[in-house]
């Protein structure tokens, strides 16, 4: 075992890994945990200490599906729309007119958000639109450099499309009508410049940034597109991403035309709302994964939760924090109370969902979902992904089960310290500049 340069001590680990739960300590060395046991650390010499104080030390939270480009829109969920004026009239109206400065800001917003939350792993499915152009090149690099900066895990996920449903053009070309900012040409891109640029992109993979590639909806894709970003992903050995069944339009075919394309399954489908409990099944079978974002799907008005139905199904399910203008924070223990409660109300199977179950699938649960086992867990060989919770506000009392009192009673700004691979990113509640 090698010798640990920095310890976690005096705290109760919430290891999510089975059901242990262990007073005591940890250990990391490199990126990994090297040591986890009960009671009081030994001595390290030179290693670095970090004092829990009696709080909780959990796993980095997993944002399974989210958008940093949408960060500079909170509050845009202040109305119900419907989901042409939102596309079109509130997301696309922002991103389009996206530079370099603007994208780096809205980057920079996600990532400190992530981190006060302790979310260390992100799986942004990032636009800005006229994929492939100098402009996008541009917002890309600066999106790229923040993220690298951060010291998060950044998935990033290029959105890209080669062609627009038939079903969209009466709405967009009203919206474009009544905002100039709103340029249909700047949507989508031919199919080979969106493969170029999903390759141009992916040479920005390594030192803490993974790039995927993404179409943005199955629906606005061609099969020759699905197919290109499916041998791009075979090839450097990632995952593709996509918004997948997201409406009842789009999901006719949706799941047999991406399977199709990504027969290895290594496949990550946001939200799932709309597909079929046979469609789920062959999803599961092929080791897929599955993003739940209930925040943006009630704020969007969805009014059914596919929760139970994708779980029932076999899927490995992980939880988004989605975008900024439908969800204008990073608190992922709000978004697990939104799990929970929409699943409550507006459920689709029998069963409903657990506090312990929403906390794996922010956690450990999450992390397969998107091919990462190895994070969302402490356990001796897993990634350091480590974040030390307070526990001594009066917000807290009393408190019996961890997995309940961190989905009921933690708050933001309860996160005291954020480790990710390792490298310490924020001590007693402040973030560590770069070394």
């Amino acid at each position: 075992m090698s010798a640990p340069t920095l310890v976690v001590e005096n705290g109760v680990l919430v290891t999510m890994d089975g059901d242990r739960l262990v007073r005591g300590w940890l250990g990391i060395a490199g990126d990994r945990i090297v040591a986890l046991a009960e009671g009081a650390a030994p001595p390290a010499p030179g290693a670095r200490r970090v004092d829990a104080r009696g709080g909780y030390v959990r796993p980095g939270f997993v944002s399974a599906h989210q958008h940093s480009m949408d960060a500079l829109l909170p509050g845009s969920a202040a109305r119900a729309r419907a989901f042409p004026d939102w596309l079109f009239g509130v997301h696309y109206a922002e991103v389009l007119g996206h530079g370099p400065e603007r994208a780096a800001e809205a980057a920079r917003r996600t990532a400190a958000g992530l981190l006060r939350a302790g979310v260390t792993t992100v799986v942004d499915c990032w636009g800005v639109g006229d994929a492939g152009s100098a402009r996008s090149r541009e917002c890309l690099a600066a999106t790229v450099e923040v993220a690298r900066a951060s010291g998060l895990r950044w998935v990033l996920a290029p959105m890209t499309g080669d062609r627009l449903p038939a079903a969209w053009a009466a709405d967009l070309a009203r919206i474009a009508a009544a905002d100039a900012r709103v340029r249909p040409d700047g949507l989508t891109t031919s199919t080979d410049t969106a493969l170029a640029f999903t390759a141009h992109a992916m040479e920005a993979d390594g030192e803490g940034v993974t790039v995927w590639p993404c179409a943005e909806l199955p629906e606005m894709a061609s099969d020759g597109l699905l197919r290109g970003l499916a041998s791009l992903a075979e090839h450097s050995g990632g995952w593709v991403t996509t918004h997948l069944s997201a409406s009842p339009d789009g999901a006719r075919g949706a799941v047999d035309r991406v399977l199709g394309a990504n027969p290895a399954g290594r496949v990550l489908g946001a939200h799932l709302t709309h597909a079929e409990p046979a469609e789920l099944a062959r999803l599961a079978r092929a080791g897929a994964g599955a993003a739940h974002c209930p925040s943006s799907t009630m704020l969007g008005g969805g009014s059914t939760s596919a929760l139970g139905r994708v779980r029932e199904a076999g899927l490995p399910v992980g939880l988004g924090l989605d975008n900024g203008s439908l969800n204008g924070t990073a608190d992922m223990v709000l978004e697990m109370r939104h799990a929970l409660m929409f699943d409550r109300v507006a459920g689709t199977t029998g069963r409903r969902v657990d506090a312990e179950t929403v906390l794996r699938m922010a956690t450990c649960e999450g992390a397969v979902a998107i091919g990462r086992p190895d994070l969302g867990v402490l356990r001796v060989g897993a990634a350091a992904d480590v974040v030390v919770v307070d526990t001594s506000g009066e917000h807290w009392r009393p408190r019996t089960d961890p997995a309940a009192a961190m989905v009921f009673q933690e708050r933001a700004g309860d996160v005291t310290d954020v480790v990710v691979g390792g490298r310490v990113l924020m001590s007693a509640r402040e973030p560590v500049p770069a070394q």
